[in-house]
Parts: structure tokens; C-alpha cells; sequence
């Protein structure tokens, strides 16, 4: 008895026949890439849902007003052009430090080190504006976002050399480099940045062409957030659709067999550490162009810390740091508009945001043992 073999349009002796236009091939690629994106969000947004509806009881608790003060907690920020040039204003920062903080966990290389790399970078922007007055406004905005660039990136420099050279732990050297950045910058706005005629720490006003153009509309907002919407989509065709991205991403899950496949793990532990200060000196020169137009000692409500949870929270991709960078943002100005209006203080944000991170501790635990199950199994 003779059988007829069967043969497959997908198997390995046959090439798939190209799609052509409106083909099954175009809306499945189509689908699969929401369905990447969804399966990166929806965890995140799981987890903020459950923290809003137990914030929410612990507001009945101490509040006769629990439905006004979730209302200034969030729908506020959305009330006036004001108050939402304001969130996005405060968003900006966020996002461009939590999209380089994914780059570095991405490639295994736990870089807490975004404060001192955020103060570097703005002090830089801030002293090249003072030093270039006589520039026209784009080439000195220019000038001051790439000395915010170099000044991050340099600073990340430090960890990520002494890790690929003697083994040294980037997570203790970059917590060190926190306090020794911000210092210096103290040293620097205390001295020869100094205002002689403001009131506190800061340093000189920068130059009127130096400020970032506002939004139009918005007349507390400006571009700096566009500039940080704009390399969302950038940082995810680098990390997922470049051959780099991929290199980096092995690297980061397991540098060994990374090294022996090809790919050169300590080369993209530089690069992925460069990128991730460079990306936090360019939110320090962005807040001073945009919203200080100076350098102020204590401008930072510890952004790099908050980042580093906008971050994890979003799994590390760079589509759930846009939404979670606003969500943090959203709850950091509407804690002050929430206080006003009712009886509910403003440490309740911080009390949201630990529950945030307890939800995330406990998924990432389950994803951990779902994982060493699937080992022993196999």
C-alpha cells in the first residue's frame, strides 16, 4: 500500500508564498504585535486597578468624602490646560529615566543610580547655558541637552567599566555615585553657579532662548514631554527590532551563553549603561530648560527612585513606562490637588504606591516559580 505524502505550504522544502495586498499575513503580523503589547500591559494595569480599589476603601476609612478626593486625586489633572500641562510636565522626567532604566535591566545590569545621573545631567545643561548666553536658542538648546547627554552617560560610565573589568556590584556603585553627584552639584550651585540674589541653592536664570518652546495650549507644558513621547517608540524598535536589542537582551538573560553563542556581553553591558545615563541626563536637562530655567538644588521629589518603580511596573517595556509614567505622575500632582479640596492627606500617594509594589513583588515571585517549575518538569 503506497502513500501519497502530504505536502505542507509552511514546511521546511517549501517557501511561503508572499503575502499579497490585504493577505491573512498582514492583519496576523498586525495582531501579533497588540497582542506583545497587550500581554506587556495588562499586568500592570491589573495591578493599578487592585490598588485604586483598595486605596479607595482605605479613603472610605478616614474620609466622608472618598468620591471628591479620588476625583482630585486624578480627574484634576485633567480639569484645566494648566493642570495638565503641569502632569505632563512632571511626567517628562519619569519617563526618560524609567525608558533608560529598561534598557539596563534589560541587559542585566541593575542601574539605581538614575538620581545622580538625572543631577549631573541637569547641573551640565545648566552650566553650558550660563557659559553660551550669546547662542541662538536652537543651537543652545541643543548645546545644553547634549552636555546633560555626556554628563549622565559619563557618570553611568564609572559602574558599568568597573563591572565588565574587576566584577565590582553596579547596584552598590551607582547608590554611591547618587550621593557623590548630587554633592557636587550642591558644591557647584553653592559657588560658581550661585545666584547671589536668590533666596537658596540655585544657580543663575538661563538664558531666555535656552527655554524649551511651550505646548501649544498648554501654557504649563512644553516639549520636553514630546521629546520623551517621541523615544518610546524609538527605544522599542532599538530593543526589539534591531539586532542589537536582541544581543542586549541575551546578554541579559544569561551573559555566559550569550558570550559563547557570539554575542559580546560586556559590550552591551557599556552600551546598555551608557544609553540609560545618557536618557537620565537628558530628563536633568529637559526639567531645567523646561520648567526651572535654572538649578535648583532639591528640584527632584527623588525621580530616579520613582522611576526605577515606573520602571518594574511596567515590566520593563517601553510602551508600559509611557502608561505607568503617567499614572505616577498623574497621583504625584493630584495628591497636593486632593489635600486641598478634602481631609485626605497626600502621603496617601506613597501609601498607593507601596501597594503598587507589593502587587508587582508577588507577580514577579509567581513568574520566578512558574519558571523553576517548567525546569524541573523538563
Amino acid at each position: 500500500m503506497t502513500t501519497t505524502p502530504t505536502t505542507s505550504t509552511t514546511g521546511p522544502g517549501l517557501a511561503p508564498k508572499p503575502p499579497g495586498p490585504g493577505g491573512p499575513a498582514g492583519p496576523t503580523e498586525s495582531a501579533r504585535r497588540i497582542r506583545e503589547i497587550w500581554v506587556s500591559v495588562r499586568k500592570p494595569l491589573f495591578s493599578v486597578a487592585l490598588t485604586l480599589v483598595l486605596g479607595f476603601g482605605i479613603v472610605l476609612l478616614v474620609s466622608d468624602q472618598p468620591l471628591h478626593a479620588y476625583e482630585q486625586l486624578f480627574v484634576a489633572n485633567f480639569s484645566t490646560p494648566a493642570n495638565f500641562g503641569n502632569l505632563l510636565m512632571r511626567s517628562a522626567p519619569l519617563l526618560l529615566i524609567a525608558l533608560g532604566i529598561v534598557f539596563s535591566f534589560r541587559a542585566g545590569v541593575f542601574n539605581v543610580g538614575g538620581e545622580g545621573q538625572l543631577y549631573v545631567g541637569a547641573v551640565a545643561a545648566a552650566a553650558t547655558g550660563l557659559a553660551l548666553p550669546g547662542l541662538p536658542g536652537p543651537l543652545l538648546i541643543t548645546a545644553c541637552v547634549a552636555a546633560g547627554v555626556v554628563a549622565g552617560a559619563l557618570l553611568a560610565w564609572i559602574p558599568a567599566i568597573l563591572k565588565v573589568t574587576w566584577g565590582v556590584d553596579e547596584v552598590v556603585i551607582t547608590l554611591m555615585l547618587n550621593f557623590i553627584a548630587i554633592l557636587f552639584t550642591s558644591y557647584l550651585v553653592a559657588n560658581p553657579l550661585r545666584d547671589p540674589e536668590a533666596y537658596g541653592a540655585t544657580s543663575r536664570m538661563l538664558p531666555e532662548q535656552s527655554w524649551l518652546p511651550a505646548i501649544p495650549g498648554l501654557p504649563t507644558g512644553n516639549i520636553g514631554f514630546v521629546i520623551a513621547l517621541l523615544l518610546v517608540p524609538a527605544a522599542w524598535l532599538l530593543l526589539f527590532r534591531t539586532v542589537w536589542g536582541a544581543d542586549l537582551r541575551a546578554a541579559g538573560t544569561n551573559l555566559r551563553f550569550a558570550e559563547t553563542v557570539g554575542v559580546r556581553g560586556r559590550r552591551e553591558i557599556i552600551l546598555s549603561m551608557l544609553l540609560s545615563g545618557a536618557l537620565a541626563g537628558v530628563a536633568g536637562a529637559v526639567y531645567v530648560l523646561g520648567t526651572g530655567h535654572r538649578f535648583e538644588q532639591n528640584f527632584s521629589p527623588e525621580f530616579g527612585l520613582i522611576a526605577l518603580t515606573v520602571a518594574l511596573l511596567a515590566r520593563l517595556h517601553p510602551v508600559g513606562v509611557l502608561l505607568t509614567s503617567l499614572f505616577y505622575a498623574a497621583m504625584l500632582n493630584g495628591a497636593a490637588y486632593m489635600q486641598i479640596a478634602t481631609n485626605v492627606p497626600r502621603s496617601l500617594v506613597s501609601l498607593l504606591t507601596g501597594l503598587l509594589v507589593l502587587l508587582m513583588t508577588v507577580e514577579v515571585r509567581r513568574r520566578r516559580r512558574r519558571g523553576q517549575a517548567k525546569e524541573v518538569s523538563a
